[in-house]
């Protein structure tokens, strides 16, 4: 019966019979054989031979990164579906349209014949439809089960001090956070979708970069929720997709924080470069200290109070910026450039005794309010105002600021 299967699906392959025909043959063989060997045979007799020589004997060994492959020299459905889908993407427009829709016909024939095609390494398990499975990750973490479909496993790894050493973690479609803390350690908790058994994901050591290391098509969900040692990476990368994204307590030379479709929440960051961009959702952003900071964001409002950032651009569209300081600290000189368009600007800034500000306001269509004390204006009007406090030149501390928005107000007080 398993030979007559793999007659079908080679013959499906090869384009010998259609998926409404693979389906019946199969429905045909497991409802007891009577005369199934025959329609496989007839339905094969009917069909012209195939003008291309057949294929060279497939190579068994390791598959992409050093895998092995996920199957004993026979396609699942899966493996169909992938291999259509892969030669669909290089190919021309004209055959690109054919081969989706034979990935479709494969896709309306799956329920239907998906135990047929079970290999061996994967039988014994439970079926979910469409290829998920609970399997154990490759890595050696503690799995601790998942619900609705989510595997959930605990990761710890050492990290060794005295180097170099990068952070990189990725996301999508779920949560990341990650929180720094007085330890040697990384504890995560890492839980994921995978779209296909067997799936690889894991926490990688590479020299002194550790990283979450997943093919993202493999996935249709990935969050961690990490505890790092707060001041024993040189360089931290956090990626989102579709994320809700939380950083906290962490200090390195350079960070880049990239989210997209979701909520970005900074906190008690130290750096000499900061780069975090978010699009789409609110960005939080509280008690930094940096050197250069870029802070971008797009249709979602942007929230900042206390950073201590020598030179700071941070740049929001569509939505409104919110800046609320109550001293300036760390740095002598300070460069900022603050702007946002079709929202209002708002800056709350101290009062200091030892502080300077030089200050150029635009407001296009809009108007400013300068609330400061101290200032004497060089310029004055409804929509572009320059001013500097009259200590400016002795003062210890010296702000400069441009300020900038459109049809919105702009007040700085």
């Amino acid at each position: 019966m398993q030979n007559e299967k793999l007659l079908i699906l080679k013959m499906l392959e090869s384009g010998q019979i259609s998926a409404d025909e693979a389906a019946r043959l199969i429905q045909s063989v497991d409802s007891g054989g009577a005369g199934a060997s025959a329609a496989t045979q007839h339905s094969a007799s009917s069909q012209p031979p195939p003008t291309t020589p057949p294929p060279p004997p497939r190579y068994e060994g390791p598959g992409n990164n050093g895998r092995p492959h996920s199957h004993d020299g026979y396609y699942t459905m899966d493996d169909l579906g992938r291999k259509f889908e892969s030669f669909a993407r290089d190919v021309g427009p004209k055959v690109q349209k054919f081969a989706e829709a034979t990935v479709n016909a494969i896709v309306g024939v799956t329920d239907k014949v998906s135990d047929a095609f079970t290999t061996p390494e994967h039988g014994g398990g439970t079926s979910h439809g469409h290829g998920q499975s609970h399997r154990a990750p490759v890595a050696k973490p503690s799995r601790t089960g998942g619900t609705a479909g989510v595997t959930v496993v605990n990761i710890e790894k050492l990290v060794e001090t005295g180097g170099h050493n990068e952070l990189s973690i990725t996301g999508q479609n779920g949560e990341i956070r990650i929180k720094g803390y007085n330890g040697d350690k990384i504890t995560a908790r890492l839980s994921y979708r995978a779209k296909r058994p067997g799936a690889a994901i894991e926490l990688v050591k590479l020299g002194g970069k550790y990283f979450l290391n997943y093919e993202s098509e493999d996935f249709n969900q990935v969050s961690i929720d990490a505890y790092v040692p707060e001041r024993a990476f040189g360089v931290i990368k956090v990626d989102g997709l579709n994320c809700t994204v939380d950083c906290s307590s962490l200090a390195a030379g350079d960070m880049r924080i990239v989210n997209t479709n979701g909520s970005l929440s900074l906190s008690g960051l130290s750096a000499n470069n900061l780069t975090a961009e978010n699009s789409n959702a609110r960005f939080a952003v509280s008690n930094i200290i940096a050197e250069n900071a870029t802070l971008e964001n797009m249709n979602g409002p942007v929230e900042c109070t206390e950073l201590d950032i020598a030179n700071l651009k941070l740049a929001n569209y569509n939505s409104p910026v919110s800046v609320i300081m109550s001293g300036f600290n760390r740095h002598t000189d300070y460069l900022w450039n603050v702007e946002t368009g079709n929202a209002k600007l708002s800056m709350n800034l101290p009062t200091m005794p030892n502080l300077g500000y030089h200050i150029k306001a635009h407001a296009a269509m809009s108007e400013i309010r300068l609330g400061l004390t101290g200032l004497q204006f060089l310029i004055n009007e409804p929509s572009l105002v320059e001013a500097r406090s009259v200590s400016f030149d002795h003062a210890s501390k010296k702000l400069k600021l441009a300020a900038e928005t459109s049809n919105a107000p702009l007040w700085i007080s």
